[in-house]
């Protein structure tokens, strides 16, 4: 055999050598393959079948902003089919108005960041609902960002429930205090009886002695400051009793304590003694009414339980540094305040004690409380980042210490809570248009602006005052109007007033009124929202201020 000859025979051998082993391996390794493959094939399915009914909206986007993937709920919010979206742009797929207010949000995550927030679409399947968007990045092995995945959650009805929530939390504080208001009607009857009588009293004084100038202006003094006592009384109540939206915001805690304790000690029975010690002026983060509300649920329970006997109710507030431990809470320690409220009551069953802060127990009789109060109590001091503390033995009395933490302690200011003396009224001159339906407003207005040097056109009601002003504007330099009167409100009037002589100042004047407030009194171009009643010094002061503008 030559060489030719003999290298052919290895080529041949070769080849089918090659064969054999690739016959072989094919059959011994193939199977596995295809086992493998068809294992891909059913894991993707499972995954798809998984993306396509998880409870959230899915999609992948490259780095193109080209939508690669979306499952059956992405279709349905943008009401589309894949194969008419797979390739497109986001902006396309979502719209030019909702996809504007998501770019920041598309050039965060493509910079590698992830994004959450919340998004109300403006145009679309989903327009009026509220989404919870999640923008995931993807990442290379070399750190570059190839893509993004989006996971959307629509949690319109968790806000509806919320907001209902949130509306039922409010129906039972307002019906708590209704029910506290109720408990202190009493009190509050005898106080200002009190008050009307020392006002009946020094007003016969001065008939009797109206010779002596020096008597009269001594008895004249005393019906202004029991005046200022029946301001301060209906205040108190208002505050307490009316509808108000949570509203945090820095206050003095003591403030609200003694504006409490004052309302309290009319109420409270003489065989129950009060003892305060105040010792902190601390500054909390909190709702003044509901502070309010926790101090006279706690004290009007404490008098509760001691109306058989009599006893003490101690209340005390000072300061303590609390740590984290003490506090039951992470990150939470620092300067709070401390509220004890301590009664010499018969104290707490130790039965009960785990069930007296669930709504509606209470071992009060039906006609005496709904249970509300302390479960009330808890749920405020909660929404305060507060916390209860409960010490009670049979026998021994109770104590509640109720823990809010200091607000920038570093910056609080002292607060003074002595009576501000009258200002001597300043003179003045101007044309005023005066417009009240009640007559002794009008008489004793007009007599002491007319005293300071002001011109007074004094009208009965809003229709008359808008005639005169419509048939001459010209000759009223501001106009001072009651908020509350038959046929025409002050709103009413001084909208009118406004629409004929947009630049005329405006002051309102309002004794109680649910649906109307200073913001929105503000807002409607009044100039000044004074609430009855109003002193001369504050009227007059006002006056100048907003001629002196003009």
């Amino acid at each position: 055999m030559n060489n030719s000859q003999s290298s052919q025979f290895h080529a041949s051998a070769r080849k089918k050598f090659l064969a054999l082993s690739l016959e072989s391996t094919r059959k011994s390794y193939y199977p596995q393959l295809q086992k493998q493959l068809d294992n891909l094939k059913r894991n993707e399915a499972r995954l798809n079948l998984l993306i396509d009914n998880l409870p959230a909206y899915i999609a992948y986007v490259n780095d193109k902003e080209e939508l690669v993937l979306v499952n059956r709920k992405f279709e349905k919010l943008m009401g589309k089919s894949r194969d008419e979206m797979i390739g497109q742009k986001l902006a396309t797929i979502t719209g030019k108005q909702n996809y504007t207010r998501v770019k920041a949000q598309i050039t965060q995550v493509l910079s590698g960041e992830t994004s959450r927030f919340e998004f109300y679409p403006e145009t679309g399947q989903a327009r009026g609902r509220c989404l919870e968007v999640n923008f995931i990045p993807e990442m290379e092995n070399s750190g570059e960002i190839s893509g993004f995945y989006i996971m959307t959650i629509d949690v319109t009805k968790n806000k509806e429930a919320e907001k209902e929530k949130l509306r039922l939390e409010a129906s039972l504080h307002q019906a708590q205090k209704m029910e506290a208001i109720g408990t202190l009607s009493g009190g509050i009857a005898h106080d200002f009886n009190n008050i009307l009588s020392g006002i009946f009293g020094y007003s016969q004084l001065i008939d009797l002695q109206i010779s002596d100038p020096e008597k009269v202006g001594r008895h004249n003094r005393k019906i202004i400051e029991g005046a200022r006592r029946a301001t301060d009384l209906i205040q108190q109540i208002l505050t307490f009793s009316r509808r108000t939206e949570f509203n945090k915001q820095p206050l003095h805690f003591s403030v609200i304590l003694k504006e409490a304790l004052k309302l309290l000690r009319s109420t409270i029975p003489t065989t129950i003694q009060i003892k305060e010690q105040i010792d902190s002026r601390a500054v909390v983060m909190a709702d003044a009414t509901q502070i309010h509300q926790v101090i006279m649920n706690l004290c009007t329970n404490a008098y509760h339980a001691m109306t058989d006997k009599g006893g003490i109710l101690t209340v005390t507030l000072n300061e303590v540094m609390l740590t984290e431990t003490q506090t039951h809470r992470q990150d939470q320690s620092g300067p709070f305040i401390c509220l004890e409220i301590r009664d010499t009551g018969p104290g707490i069953a130790p039965e009960i004690r785990n069930k007296i802060f669930d709504p509606y127990f209470t071992t009060k009789d039906v006609e005496k409380g709904t249970g509300l109060g302390l479960a009330i109590v808890d749920g405020i001091v909660k929404k305060h980042e507060g916390f209860i503390e409960l010490f009670t033995d049979p026998d021994e009395g109770t104590c509640f210490s109720i823990f809010f933490p200091v607000y920038k302690a570093d910056e609080q200011k002292r607060y003074d809570s002595g009576a501000q003396e009258l200002k001597s009224l300043p003179k003045g001159k101007g044309r005023i248009m005066l417009v009240d339906d009640e007559p002794g407003i009008r008489e004793t207005f007009s007599g002491i602006l007319t005293f300071q040097g002001y011109t007074v056109s004094a009208f009965e009601g809003g229709e008359p005052a808008f005639k005169a002003f419509a048939g001459d504007p010209a000759a009223y330099d501001l106009v001072i109007t009651d908020m509350t009167m038959p046929e025409m409100t002050g709103l009413q009037l001084a909208k009118e007033l406004l629409a004929i002589r947009k630049e005329i100042p405006v002051i309102i004047c309002t004794g109680y009124h649910e649906n109307f407030s200073k913001a929105e009194a503000l807002q409607n171009g009044i100039a000044r929202y004074l609430q009855k009643p109003v002193i001369s010094s504050e009227l007059l002061d006002n006056i100048q201020q907003l001629l002196n503008k003009g």
